[in-house]
């Protein structure tokens, strides 16, 4: 058997080998109110310091929009 072949095949099984022909048990569950149980607590991670940078990215953004809307309002006002 030559090198392509041998190679397309060990691909094609770590490919299928990864896979699940069924999904899990805990994502096939229906959650009633009898099993119900807290949300786990977020634990910190790596990404963190990013997510709070675009948290307040988006919050400078929201208040430059209101400014410009409030700008733009009375530069209408004024023109007529």
């Amino acid at each position: 058997m030559s090198a392509k072949p041998c190679l397309a095949l060990v691909v094609v099984l770590l490919v299928a080998g990864c896979g699940s022909s069924s999904p899990p048990a805990a994502a096939t569950a229906k959650p009633s109110a009898d099993n119900a149980r807290p949300q786990a607590e977020r634990r910190e991670t790596v990404f963190d310091p990013w997510i709070g940078t675009i948290d307040r990215a988006k919050g400078v953004q929201g208040t430059v929009d209101e400014q410009a809307a409030e700008q733009r309002r009375k530069i209408e006002e004024a023109s007529r």
